[in-house]
């Protein structure tokens, strides 16, 4: 029991750090799409366009990669709180 809580607990840590990178990527990527669209509108050409739409593709993406990071943590932390809960069971009061 206790092998499979620190299982989930170094599971949990690495998730955690792929949502802090995604997250600052994300960040950025949404920065770049907000200037691609202004370059967009002014420009009005077929390159500025594509350049617009590359740039929403890769936020889009990376914004479903973190909300994917989000949902596996979330569910760790779940399974997290089962072990613990069973593993205060099975010791019994203190």
């Amino acid at each position: 029991m206790r092998e499979r809580l620190t299982r989930v607990q170094e599971h949990l840590k690495r998730v955690r750090a792929s949502e802090r990178v995604l997250d600052e990527q994300v960040a950025h990527l949404d920065e770049l799409a907000a200037e691609a669209e202004t370059r967009r509108l002014v420009a009005r050409t077929p390159l500025a366009d594509r350049e617009w739409q590359q740039a929403r593709t890769d936020l889009d993406r990376h914004a479903a990669l973190l909300e994917e990071a989000r949902r596996k943590e979330e569910g760790l932390l779940v399974e997290r709180d089962r072990l613990l809960e069973r593993l205060l069971e099975l010791e019994g009061p203190s």
